[in-house]
């Protein structure tokens, strides 16, 4: 080979070199002034992210007091499920409104009293516990006819006629209401109630010799009620009253 060929040949050989070298240079640099490529974070599938997400945390994990439901409300389960099995029964119905009104879902047990009397419009019980539940509501004037219509059944049903009275009471129409008291008392002699609310309505007017004479009549023919407790209490408020150690009229138990 030929002096002039062999230069030729080292002087490309030496570009080459060059050439690479300033390339990885330029590559390097570039490198260092382009941040890092992030690598993208781990995703859920969407639907389970999204349960992940709305999954409600148990009483155990937010610390809350679970609370347990009340004889009431358990006899409302009970209930509900037997009428879910059998809805066309009225007396399933019945005891359903009495377990949701005992249970304060006052709302409610006027529709399942409702539904009741829609199957069976004679049931004078569900008109009865209505008419009460309706007194309870402030609705006095459909109290009333639910109270009729239960009387109309049965004249002589002594829970008819007390209630009957109330709403008459709550309307002011005082010789109405004594009238219903009096004649649930001739429907059963022993029906403490109607004592009971017939001595309200003297202790009311301020005649208290004579609500203390008909709660003391409880005494006599239903000692254990829950009347008697309470006409117990009222007798003693009044006696007092009366023999000067209170003052003011006694705030009595209705």
């Amino acid at each position: 080979m030929s002096l002039s060929v062999l230069a030729l040949f080292v002087l490309m050989t030496f570009m080459i070199c060059v050439t690479s070298q300033a390339a990885g240079a330029s590559a390097q640099q570039a490198a260092k002034q382009q941040p890092a490529k992030q690598l993208p974070p781990k995703q859920q599938p969407a639907e389970q992210k999204a349960l992940t997400q709305q999954a409600p945390k148990s009483p155990a994990q937010t610390g809350a007091e679970v609370k347990e439901p009340s004889a009431a409300e358990r006899v409302v389960a009970v209930l509900r499920a037997e009428v879910a099995t059998d809805s066309l029964n009225p007396r399933l119905r019945y005891q359903l409104a009495n377990a949701l009104h005992d249970a304060g879902n006052k709302e409610e047990a006027l529709v399942e009293y409702n539904k009741a009397l829609s199957l069976k419009p004679d049931l004078k019980e569900a008109l009865v516990n209505k008419g009460a539940l309706l007194n309870e509501l402030g609705e006095i004037q459909d109290a009333i006819a639910s109270f009729q219509r239960a009387l109309v059944l049965d004249p002589r049903n002594t829970k008819a006629l007390v209630n009957l009275g109330n709403s008459f009471y709550a309307l002011k129409l005082y010789d109405d209401a004594m009238k219903q008291y009096e004649l649930s008392i001739e429907a059963d002699s022993s029906f403490a109630e109607g004592y009971y609310y017939i001595g309200i309505a003297f202790a009311d007017a301020g005649i208290y010799r004579e609500a203390v004479r008909e709660w003391e009549k409880i005494l006599a023919v239903a000692p254990n009620s829950e009347a008697a407790k309470n006409a117990r209490e009222n007798i003693d408020l009044l006696k007092n009253y009366l023999a000067g150690t209170e003052t003011g009229a006694p705030p009595v138990t209705r």
